[in-house]
């Protein structure tokens, strides 16, 4: 059996996601048994029915391991097919193909795949560099993650002449779809000049205020039922299938990936820390899914930073270098109205990043483009969707490819 033949052979037929107001202080476990009320409301099934339990990471909100058991136990479900998917937060988008396979296997009928978090609870700055550092040799300088992420932008703009302009230009790009969703953390703020943010203040050159990922909203949750293509048809009017996915993982703490020399994998010239895991697992993910870049209809990519975007953009085929891909952010085509709209909720610089959770959040407005069921800004009529996950120092890349049919 190939990747190949599990090309739209399962099929997520309910979903569900839940958005914490700026008053509201949920745990992570409030705010995910929301989501699969939600979720399974929209299948029409009932918590019985669900016999497979996947969740990505712990949630930053809750730290305790072998967080599915506690989700499980918490909704009073007990599943026959379980597991926590992790590798790093891109874990929550390979939970789609794990319960492809599963499902297709039959080993479970309809896999519950959930994603939460809520950072009501704790600090998140002290967190994140305490989890996202080498503890022997990042750690006792006291990094923090935005100047570890300056590293790979300075890079970028020796390699591949990146500007600050073309990062500017993502945080215009992705304020312009956040302006029109209800619970993107800078909403508020409204549009968004190239000139506004090269003026915002100096956080790690080169990246500036706008330019990094904000904290929020305070509590998300996304919850999706996947089930076999043909049972999926039996019993949903609109369901939206797995047609490829692929994942790569390269290192885990930045020092470490410069102690990569070589690989058998076509990471570039070694060492490096401009060439990802992306490429590799969006290679795999439009093989399993017969497609390629120009097929694509509405793309999420992970932008805890600027050149996050710009470096997925690239990576997944749609531009051939950082730079260009800053140029196509800056004609118009990844905004609203354009023909490649990226981060159409807002992204993790203007929708916000709530933990891991923002992973899920990137899964969940996908299926809501693809169903027009948008609380933001709507895409006219796409078809297919590609959402990309990033987990640590672009160390943990997931790409999924998700169809309205097959």
């Amino acid at each position: 059996m190939s990747s190949k033949d599990l090309r739209a052979a399962a099929a997520i037929v309910g979903f569900g996601d839940y958005h914490c107001t700026a008053d509201e202080k949920k745990s992570p476990l409030h705010v995910a048994s929301l989501a699969v009320s939600a979720a399974l409301k929209d299948a029409g099934l009932e918590k019985d029915d669900i016999d497979g339990v996947l969740t990505g990471r712990e949630p930053s909100g809750d730290q305790r391991p072998q967080w599915q058991n506690i989700l499980s136990a918490y909704l009073k479900i007990t599943p026959t097919y379980s597991s926590q998917i992790t590798i790093h937060a891109a874990g929550m988008n390979s939970m789609l193909k794990h319960a492809a396979m599963a499902v297709t296997a039959g080993v479970a009928k309809y896999v519950l795949c959930v994603g939460a978090d809520s950072i009501a609870y704790l600090n998140p700055r002290v967190h994140v560099a305490g989890i996202d550092t080498d503890p022997e040799f990042e750690q006792p300088y006291e990094p923090i993650i935005p100047a570890i992420y300056a590293q790979i932008a300075c890079r970028l703009m020796h390699e591949q002449g990146l500007t600050e302009k073309h990062l500017a230009g993502v945080a215009v790009q992705c304020q312009d779809w956040g302006i029109h969703h209800p619970f993107a953390s800078k909403a508020s703020k409204g549009p968004l000049t190239i000139e506004q943010v090269l003026s915002s203040r100096m956080i790690a050159a080169p990246l500036r205020l706008w330019m990094c990922a904000t904290w929020g909203p305070p509590g998300t949750g996304g919850a999706v039922i996947v089930t076999t293509a043909e049972n999926a048809r039996r019993i949903s009017r609109n369901p939206i299938y797995i047609l490829g996915s692929g994942e790569c993982v390269t290192h885990d703490y930045l020092s470490d990936r410069m102690g990569l020399r070589r690989s058998r994998l076509a990471l570039g010239n070694l060492p490096s820390i401009t060439a990802t895991g992306c490429r590799i697992a969006a290679a795999n993910a439009y093989e399993m899914a017969g497609i390629g870049p120009d097929d694509v209809d509405v793309v999420q990519t992970p932008s805890n930073f600027a050149h996050s975007e710009l470096l997925s953009l690239n990576e997944l085929g749609f531009a051939s270098s950082t730079a260009e891909a800053g140029e196509l952010v800056l004609s118009g085509e990844t905004g609203p109205g354009g023909r490649l709209p990226t981060n159409t909720n807002g992204g993790w610089l203007s929708f916000g990043q709530c933990g891991p959770a923002c992973v899920m959040d990137s899964v969940m407005e996908t299926v809501r483009q693809l169903r027009q069921e948008t609380r933001g800004k709507r895409v006219e009529r796409p078809e297919i969707g590609l959402v990309h996950a990033l987990g640590g120092m672009q160390a943990c890349h997931s790409v999924t490819i998700l169809s309205t049919s097959t």
